[in-house]
């Protein structure tokens, strides 16, 4: 570990001097401003992370100054729910456009957040599984915010809530706050927050067809018709998205080199989105959206197969692991207030009231008479913030936050065993305050005062304290191109009725605690030239009670439970692969540091390359006591009348997990880029994707087989990799456009995740028209 620990540090000074020599070599050269970016091109450049720069545009004026960007003035809303400069704002937030999406080729928010700093994700690409993971600062998916137009959704069944079933064909914008935001957002934000804003009605009604095709049965369709009349606006989207993920991989293991096809991976999804906005006068608007989706797809948690035994036993059905079919069918609608009170522009009120139902449904899928097993929730959410500039050095953002969620789980059979039925709500208040003593020193005090709603289900009855929770940011701009910042949050979430009571891969645990903590940054952000921006951030955070899985196993054989009291009456069965389950537990502690950057530079009017990196050490300190989870399983055994208390913890693989890095956490992950393009639109991106090592997830995906041959102790670390990508765009016409994206260029193959391989070169293609 300590050398571990050196090479890490060795990286992180190896790749702060490269770019701070980067940056004054872009200094040293002959001036070029004659060659100046007009104001529409900043757009790309000064986006924190602008992956990949947009050209410089050649000026009229000899003015050496003329038509200079301050790659400062960014704007972006997310850290304070109001319109911030980058140069005012303590937060790490990174923007990419709807250009950046392009040149990405993302058609999802997934493959939107793909190397931006701060974030680690396998969720990208062909073959893309729901059991692969995200992480913002070494934290899971769990404790990050999703936002839709800035309310939460991520609550609705949080375990399965993946990336790629948000598109991105309707959004102006996404918005990636890394570290806490929960003074402003609440206790889903204690990782981060994701906030994606979708694009407002404006203009001349246009009808927008895009069709893409690719490897492995890839295919997506979009139509988006949308305009503005008078004070109406609408926007009325649809897609399509099909793909069979039936690709070929190689996994190299200590023992041998496995090969086979990816097996269930289909995939086949329908969203529908619709935006209505109203002006009801210069001052004020109405805005209603709705989304639906539809998304069935083939999960495989571990996708290696074993060569000597068949996928599924044609004579007794049985499968060498875990082969499902998960539905998720969701819908949303939303009712916005946008106004200006009083007569200046100096108090904004903003009334959002939301309410979003989402079901997962998990079975078999190889038995069709297998109906599998639900979680439902329902949330209801509405907001209340007042941002108010009550002179010019201070302004305080202040609101009301509420939300209920209602849910069931259990079998989806008729008859089956229904497990639970609950509904709690989450009210909270929090305050923002922003001082600036000085036009170039900004404080940011605020806190946030949580009180849960008790939680009562099935005759069980459980009272969560409240959490009054504080933050402190501060920004000291040095120099007009070098500024300091840094942030303190105290950090508090309360389980989501998934958490609590989730009945679909695993089994949820309602004696979980309230993860808490603390989290803090510090970094730079230094205009290093006039056309290059770097940002780097040291960032560490401690959480208590981190919620995540445990293994747990029935060791007593099928043939010798009662079905009437469902206790174990026969003998146990030795066999490790027998009934195992995932249960939620809460890690007693987790600590995570590490360091994000970013370096962009203009190199010329037509080139521009950029490089993110995140180093993360995501350390398990401790592991949940054996005793506490058994006991909390025979309860919940006893609540359900069901057999969940003959399972008990596989304490070999718990203590495996204690002082490891967190499990599927990159020790290491860069992107570097470089793109040219011409002022006619034509454009070529070149993308390299580094990873280093993780650990491996026997607690997630298993196999629970342990005589697997392809399977890894706990605590293992599987490799590293490095891929290239390709992404083009050719205008046909003045309507007309073609982009193409070649992914994994090399034909590199690798583990994604752990079990789940990725494949090897594959491509898309397709056609983008106006009407």
């Amino acid at each position: 570990m300590m050398l571990a620990n050196y090479a890490k540090r060795a990286v992180y000074s190896l790749t702060i001097y490269l770019a701070c020599s980067v940056s004054l070599y872009a200094q040293s050269i002959p001036s070029t401003k004659q060659q100046l970016r007009t104001p529409q091109s900043a757009d790309n450049l000064i986006s924190p992370i602008a992956q990949v720069p947009a050209p410089m545009l050649v000026a009229d004026s000899d003015n050496e100054d003329e038509g200079a960007i301050d790659l400062l003035d960014e704007v972006t809303v997310t850290a304070s729910r109001r319109a911030v400069k980058l140069r005012d704002n303590p937060s790490t937030v990174y923007v990419i456009n709807a250009k950046e999406l392009e040149r990405k080729g993302a058609n999802n928010v997934g493959e939107a957040i793909r190397g931006v700093p701060g974030v680690q994700s396998n969720l990208f690409g062909a073959g893309a599984d729901v059991h692969g993971n995200y992480f913002v600062r070494g934290l899971p998916n769990s404790g990050l915010a999703i936002l839709l137009d800035g309310r939460l959704i991520t609550n609705l069944n949080q375990e399965h809530f993946d990336l790629a079933d948000l598109p991105v064909f309707n959004v102006d914008r996404v918005e990636v706050l890394t570290g806490s935001g929960a003074t402003v957002y609440g206790s889903n934000a204690i990782g981060g927050v994701i906030n994606v804003i979708t694009k407002k009605p404006s203009g001349p009604p246009k009808l927008t067809a895009k069709t893409e095709f690719g490897s492995y049965g890839y295919s997506n369709y979009v139509f988006a018709y949308g305009g503005k009349s008078d004070r109406l606006g609408y926007n009325i989207d649809y897609r399509q998205f099909d793909a069979s993920n039936d690709y070929y991989y190689q996994v190299s293991r200590p023992t041998q080199l496995f090969t086979g096809i990816r097996p269930n991976g289909q995939v086949s999804s329908r969203f529908y989105d619709l935006n209505l906005s109203y002006d009801l006068d210069d001052r004020s608007e109405i805005r209603l959206d709705a989304y639906a989706r539809d998304v069935a797809k083939g999960v495989a948690p571990f996708t290696i197969i074993n060569p000597a035994l068949p996928l599924v036993d044609p004579v007794t059905g049985a499968q060498q692991f875990e082969l499902t079919r998960l539905t998720d069918k969701g819908y949303g609608v939303a009712l916005t207030y946008n106004g200006k009170l009083g007569q200046g522009d100096d108090s904004k009120l903003q009334i959002i009231t939301a309410f979003d139902d989402n079901k997962v449904t998990e079975a078999s899928a190889t038995d069709p008479t297998d109906l599998g097993t639900h979680t439902n929730i329902s949330a209801f959410n509405f907001q209340i913030h007042h941002d108010w500039q009550f002179n010019p050095t201070n302004n305080i953002t202040y609101g009301f936050d509420y939300i209920r969620e209602s849910g069931t789980s259990g079998a989806s059979a008729v008859g089956g065993i229904f497990n639970f039925d609950s509904s709690a709500g989450r009210p909270a208040v929090f305050a923002l305050y922003t001082w600036k003593p000085e036009s170039n020193l900004t404080f940011v005090l605020g806190a946030r005062e949580t009180v849960p709603d008790p939680i009562s289900t099935n005759g069980f009855v459980r009272t969560l304290d409240s959490s009054f929770d504080p933050s402190i940011g501060a920004r000291w701009q040095i120099t007009p191109t070098f500024a300091l910042r840094t942030n303190y949050q105290s950090v508090y979430r309360a389980p989501n009725f998934n958490d609590l009571f989730g009945r679909t891969t695993h089994i949820g645990n309602p004696f979980l605690d309230p993860e808490t903590g603390t989290s803090f940054d510090i970094g730079f952000d230094w205009q290093t030239g006039n056309d290059s921006l770097l940002r780097v951030t040291y960032f560490h955070s401690d959480i208590n009670n981190l919620v995540d899985y445990l293994l747990v196993r029935n060791s007593c054989s099928a043939n010798g439970i009662d079905p009437a009291s469902a206790a174990c009456t026969g003998d146990y069965d030795n066999d490790p692969r027998t009934n195992a389950q995932r249960f939620r537990v809460g890690y007693p502690r987790v600590s995570t540091s590490g360091l994000e950057s970013a370096f962009n530079w203009q190199v010329a009017p037509r080139w521009g390359v950029f490089g993110t990196l995140t180093i993360t050490d995501s350390r398990i300190v401790d592991a949940p006591d054996p005793a506490t989870v058994n006991a909390q399983l025979a309860t919940i055994g006893q609540i359900n009348g069901s057999n969940e208390g003959l399972y008990k913890v596989d304490v070999d693989e718990r203590n495996a997990l204690i002082q490891t890095q967190y499990p599927l956490v990159p020790y290491s992950t860069a992107r570097l880029g470089v793109t040219y393009e011409e002022p006619t639109g034509l454009q070529l991106s070149l993308f390299a994707n580094i990873s280093g090592k993780r650990s491996v997830d026997v607690n997630h995906v298993g196999p629970f087989d342990t005589t697997q041959p392809a399977r890894l102790p706990p605590g293992t670390l599987i490799d590293g990799y490095t891929t290239l990508d390709l992404s083009t765009r050719l205008p046909l016409g003045q309507n007309l456009v073609f982009n193409g994206y070649v992914d994994n260029l090399l034909g590199t193959y690798y583990e994604r995740s752990y079990g789940n391989p990725a494949p090897g070169f594959n491509f898309r293609a397709g056609l983008t028209y106006v009407f």
